[in-house]
């Protein structure tokens, strides 16, 4: 037995990729499964909680590759204590959550949703109605950049090239110079505040972390233009829900994408009348899931494990 186990499951290519490289890799359905801590020495990892209590109790764990960019839900303190190394996959779907921005953002600024709607519900449209009349213009518009990673930097770029749009950056870890953003015509900014009042259209692009949880407040949001557009396909946590979609019912912000919530995925159980707000566009955390991005990150996992099994400096080392 290898001690690898895939405490997920995955996608079907990417699954036949991990199982030709890891034959005897454990899989959920396997009798040994429930009982991975006390066997496992390297952890494939999506969306399962890996909390604390769980990272204390493994025997022989070394190594866990997490299925995409996102952590937040295995305890990187208790990994960094117990000296795990845990290793993330950036990048590989960035141009798919960029190109998901920009869908969003159009939806928004053209109220597409409700427009369906209005149709499907067998209305006649005319420019009296408020989702046709408030339809907004996007080109050579103010686009604000919170995370300056591969995604803010895709997207910055889809922004510029769509819609000719000005560029305003928030990230206080790249550098001011000798990063791919000199390529990228932008503004910096220190903060989102400074940003806030700014902008046309706020798009977050963090991992949530102490630092960026509850980042969008809403006196923050009450600092951005009536007519300004809140795009989140980062984490839910980064907003503070309840502050939203106060927002969006008073008409402090016009409208917004959401990609990210705080409970995935959304539902009417949980959500309630929050889902029949008009200017509150949804998706179910969409932006990775194309397939050829979900096995091209299956791929990348299982290679970075071989990696490290191997002895290899890890990749994209988050603990």
């Amino acid at each position: 037995m290898s001690g690898l186990v895939a405490l997920d499951t995955f996608d079907e290519e990417g699954t036949k990729y991990m199982r030709e490289v890891f034959p005897d890799v454990i899989e959920p359905g396997s009798h040994l499964h429930a009982s991975w801590p006390q066997h496992a020495v390297g952890l494939f990892v999506a969306k399962s909680k890996v909390t604390a209590d769980i990272i204390r109790s493994t025997k022989k764990l070394k190594f866990i590759v997490r299925h995409g960019a996102g952590y937040d839900n295995i305890d990187v303190g208790a990994c960094k204590q117990k000296g795990i190394v845990l290793c993330n996959l950036p990048g590989i779907s960035a141009m798919s959550v960029a190109e998901l921005t920009l869908a969003l953002t159009g939806a928004c600024a053209k109220n597409l949703v409700e427009v369906s709607r209005q149709i499907r519900a067998g209305e006649k449209l005319n420019k009296r109605y408020k989702s046709l009349y408030s339809a907004s213009l996007l080109t050579g518009k103010t686009f604000g950049i919170v995370g300056g990673g591969h995604i803010g930097q895709l997207t910055a770029k889809k922004f510029v090239g769509a819609f000719d749009g000005k560029i305003f950056l928030y990230d206080p870890y790249i550098p001011g110079l000798g990063s791919i953003w000199d390529s990228i015509p932008h503004v910096r900014v220190h903060s989102v505040e400074e940003m806030a009042p700014l902008v046309d259209v706020m798009s977050l692009h963090v991992p949530l972390l102490p630092s960026t949880r509850d980042m969008i407040t809403f006196s923050l949001l009450q600092k951005m233009k009536s007519t300004a557009i809140l795009i989140n396909v980062a984490r839910g946590g980064v907003v503070k829900e309840e502050d939203l979609w106060r927002a969006l019912k008073l008409g402090v912000i016009a409208s917004a994408g959401v990609d990210a919530w705080v409970n995935e995925p959304p539902t009417r159980e949980v959500y309630g009348s929050i889902l029949d707000l008009e200017n509150l566009v949804m998706s179910p955390h969409i932006g990775g899931s194309p397939a050829e991005v979900q096995t091209a990150t299956c791929i990348s996992m299982v290679d970075h494990m071989k990696e490290l099994l191997d002895g290899k400096a890890p990749r994209d080392r988050v603990a």
